[in-house]
């Protein structure tokens, strides 16, 4: 197990909360978007005092520290609420992944040993069919019109109020479920050490944006927006919670609100860009947008840097809570594709196929190590063993690290194509196709070839009023991309399949385009 640095103080994190009330109560601390411009506003006086009430009723219910209180909903308040409130009297929060199926739901909580279910009414018949085959037995539903048991919970004042649990820094908030490579979902044990130093990892490289806006709209059951969450709420932020993406909205909000700061992947900043209103739409609030989760064109970089607007890139992993790097909007020019630098409490390095440290410029497998590393997998001490070895985390990503520090992603391990003896690595060619202004998303997979062994195939989805065929594909690499790297074979579907974790399904896409799957149209 990963040993955090120890101080003197308690790490829990309902303390920031707890703080921040003491400190600036009347501010807002969150608006979250129901529709169009109908929100919930809260100050962070507010919020203490829900979370302050949902911990006594956990406590009355028998949840005791450790025990997993799990969450399904989308980004709301609630959210916030259920989070500090377990982790207030050393509970484990598990937030669930709301695009899983009833069953997959089942499962989870079945196998983090969920106490309790905190739900959504719009989940109802997902809690109906997962409390059939789970051993959860209390259930809390909550509903947007507050006429239900949560609302009561957060609304009754004559409780008594819990003292906050002492923890230690290796004592887990929170298990957040990934599926990986390999499909099987996974807890990652992240504790409330973890938290912080990759909160405090984030502002060192970062900067400051304290009590600025900030919008996320990508779920936070994800490692990323709910990392990028208790960042900006360790910095006293106002934060705006979207429950789903849509590009006109987000420009009308970020205008309205005057919103400094965004997270979100490529695919979402290239249909923002894309929309017809973004150039008229004015944003001189709007300092940086946060982006990660797959390559960024280098032309999108332009689009928003011409408006001032300034792109901090990050790379990283759940298990790594998850920043492993970040490329500041300062970085040389000629780093602007690269994923950056680590930050100050971590580090990273490249480790070759003997395991010894590969040198620089040599691609080999990227390994991090610092306070923010996981505690492990949930019962599966064997994988934990897999991944971590004498505090390094193996991440399965294949990259190098240039003379100056800067890490290049080359893409996963399982993905790298072996085309004619040459290693092929599929991100390489996915960030080129992807610099194609008709392109939202694509996906690069290797299929069996009889001549070569294996072939280069793109799977491809268009931007809405774009037309795009393969000839066209092919001669946007001419000149960006050597021959042997293109795609012999070039796919065109609507939208690429997400996996649960809602990155793009590589092994789906390679059982119906690759092995045993369709034959692949050219």
């Amino acid at each position: 197990m990963h040993v955090n640095p120890q101080l003197p103080i308690n790490p829990n994190i309902a303390l920031w909360l707890e703080r921040r009330a003491s400190i600036q109560a009347d501010q807002e601390a969150i608006v979250y978007w129901h529709a169009g411009d109908t929100c919930e506003r809260w100050t962070y006086r507010q919020l203490h005092e829900a979370t302050l009430r949902m911990s006594a009723w956990m406590l009355q219910a028998g949840i005791a520290p450790g025990d997993r209180v799990a969450f399904l909903d989308y980004n709301d308040s609630r959210f916030v609420i259920v989070m500090f409130a377990a982790a207030r009297i050393g509970a484990i929060f598990v937030p669930l992944n709301f695009r899983l199926s009833a069953t997959e739901i089942a499962n989870t909580m079945q196998d983090c040993g969920a106490r309790v279910l905190i739900y959504g009414a719009e989940f109802e018949s997902m809690k109906i069919d997962a409390a059939s085959h789970c051993d959860c037995t209390q259930f809390v539903r909550s509903s947007r019109d507050g006429r239900d048991e949560f609302h009561a919970i957060i609304a009754n004042d004559a409780v008594e109020i819990p003292s906050m649990k002492e923890c230690e820094w290796n004592d887990t908030a929170w298990l957040l479920y990934t599926s990986g490579s390999t499909g099987q979902p996974k807890g990652v044990m992240l504790s409330h050490g973890n938290v912080f130093w990759n909160a405090l990892n984030i502002i060192l490289i970062q900067g400051g944006f304290d009590h600025d806006r900030v919008l996320i709209s990508a779920p936070l059951f994800h490692a990323a927006p709910i990392a990028t969450f208790m960042e900006c709420f360790l910095r006293g932020a106002r934060i705006h919670l979207e429950r789903s993406f849509d590009a006109e909205r987000m420009l009308h909000r970020l205008a309205k609100e005057k919103i400094a700061l965004v997270a979100g992947v490529p695919a979402m900043y290239k249909l923002m860009a894309a929309h017809d209103a973004f150039d008229s739409t004015a944003l001189p609030e709007l300092r940086a947008i946060i982006v990660g989760g797959a390559p960024v064109p280098e032309a999108l970089i332009e689009q928003y840097q011409r408006r001032g607007i300034a792109v901090i890139q990050r790379y990283g992993l759940t298990e790594a809570s998850p920043l492993v790097t970040a490329l500041s909007p300062s970085a040389p020019a000629e780093k602007r594709m690269t994923a950056g630098l680590p930050p100050l409490f971590s580090q990273i390095r490249i480790t070759n196929s003997n395991g010894g440290e590969a040198m620089p410029d040599e691609i080999g497998e990227i390994e991090s190590n610092g306070p923010n590393i996981m505690q492990g997998y949930w019962k599966r001490s064997a994988e934990t063993s897999e991944v971590i070895h004498d505090g390094w985390l193996r991440s399965g990503d294949l990259g190098k690290i240039d003379a100056d520090g800067y890490l290049t992603v080359a893409g996963r391990r399982k993905d790298m194509i072996i085309s004619g003896g040459e290693n092929i690595y599929a991100t390489e060619v996915e960030a080129r196709l992807i610099e194609n202004p008709a392109i939202l998303e694509t996906a690069v997979i290797g299929i069996p070839d009889a001549k070569w062994g294996e072939a280069v195939c793109a799977i491809v989805s268009r931007k809405p009023g774009y037309a795009l065929d393969r000839a066209g594909v092919l001669a946007h690499l001419q000149g960006r991309l050597a021959r042997y790297k293109q795609p012999a074979h070039v796919i065109f579907i609507d939208s690429l399949p997400k996996n649960g974790a809602g990155k793009i399904d590589k092994l789906r896409l390679k059982r119906e385009h690759g092995v045993g799957g369709v034959k692949p149209l050219s």
